[in-house]
């Protein structure tokens, strides 16, 4: 076999030129973003903060200094640019390419969606910090998790929002504790629909989804709101799980978090309750033995027999009907359910205003 023959100091030398034009085209590009970061106010160790504290990158000032420093450009901390490409939500395709790219760089989601029919939200009234709950994502699991929404101005006074996730209902109330998860998003307004979606990530990869009405509030902020959570289950398979959550401008006491589960089920018009459960909970509870005794024409007239039919449990057992025909009849069975098949978030103004008065009423 013959020896590769060495590269000659003419070719080492052309592509350590290459190397360097590309160093010194990245520090340009993150140059010129940190520059619209300055003139709107920003300062180096503001960014620091913002990339450690809210983002937990973990980056030195001098690291941060020397990849936005025009001066040093044979070394670059690739790390900290993937921090800065995130942080500033840069293709980082264009920043990575080479020196003579002439391709224009993919656009951030929010200057996409910041259009006609899209904007990042701008009203004041949603400014704050949003207390609320979402169920566990374990099957099975009555728990609750406690949510905080925070809804920010950035250092450029565009908004964004930030989102813990407590793995409790007994977590503070900033869901601040160690294993409680942080994700990141910005709020959108569909101003077709006028409805609010803020699609939340995490470096880790986890994804939140919550989508809600935007009604603009004259008088107060938003002091309550119920939409649509899509989150991940805990389980192995990682499925995704759509879910309500309740959200509110103060915490709610604990001794009133009982009626949280309540708020979370699927908004819909009619729903059941078994005959036994009535009236054990009328028997254990003065208020529902009020409101069956006062509401009994009503209930009476509505009551009927229902089955409650467990899907694993016909698929799963030995049976002279195939699989294929068990799955037939049970789809034409849920045609006729008394399960709501779409739910409508709109705002409820009685639970709107039970949410703002009696669940943060002193009693």
């Amino acid at each position: 076999m013959v020896a590769n023959p060495q590269k000659k100091p003419k070719e080492r030398r052309i592509k350590t030129e290459e190397k360097l034009e590309q160093i010194s085209a990245i520090k340009e590009r993150l140059i010129a973003e940190y520059s619209k970061f300055n003139n709107a106010g920003g300062k180096m160790n503001t960014l620091l903060d913002l990339l450690n504290k809210e983002y937990k990158f973990g980056l030195c000032y001098d690291t941060l200094n020397k990849t936005l420093s025009d001066k040093n450009a044979t070394t670059l901390d690739f790390f900290c640019v993937l921090a800065l490409c995130r942080y500033w939500k840069l293709d980082i395709s264009y920043i990575l390419s080479p020196a003579d790219n002439t391709e224009q760089p993919m656009p951030a989601v929010e200057t996409m969606m910041d259009s006609i029919k899209f904007k990042v939200l701008d009203d004041q009234a949603y400014l704050g910090t949003y207390y609320g709950f979402l169920s566990s994502n374990k099957e099975g699991s009555s728990d609750l998790h406690k949510l905080c929404l925070k809804i920010d101005l950035s250092p450029t006074k565009s908004f964004t929002a930030s989102l813990g996730i407590s793995r409790s209902a007994d977590g503070s109330d900033e869901c601040n504790e160690a294993d409680a998860r942080r994700l990141w998003g910005t709020p959108i307004i569909s101003t077709t629909n006028n409805n609010l979606s803020i699609l939340f990530t995490d470096n880790l990869g986890n994804l939140v989804f919550l989508y809600m009405q935007y009604i603009q509030h004259n008088t107060y902020g938003m002091y309550y709101r119920k939409g649509i959570a899509v989150t991940t289950a805990s389980s192995s398979a990682r499925e995704p799980i759509m879910q309500s959550f309740v959200l509110f401008n103060n915490p709610v006491p604990k001794e009133k978090r009982f009626y949280i589960p309540g708020l979370l089920l699927p908004p819909q018009k009619t729903f059941a309750v078994t005959e036994k459960n009535a009236e054990k909970l009328s028997a254990e509870d003065p208020l529902l033995e009020e409101f069956f005794d006062e509401f009994h024409y009503l209930l009476e007239h509505s009551k009927d027999s229902v089955y409650r039919i467990n899907e694993k449990t016909i698929l799963s057992e030995d049976s002279q009907m195939t699989i294929e025909d068990r799955i037939r009849a049970l789809l034409l069975l849920k045609e006729k359910s008394i399960s709501a098949g779409k739910f409508f978030y709109s705002q409820d103004n009685d639970y709107s205003d039970f949410g703002k008065n009696y669940l943060h009423r002193s009693e």
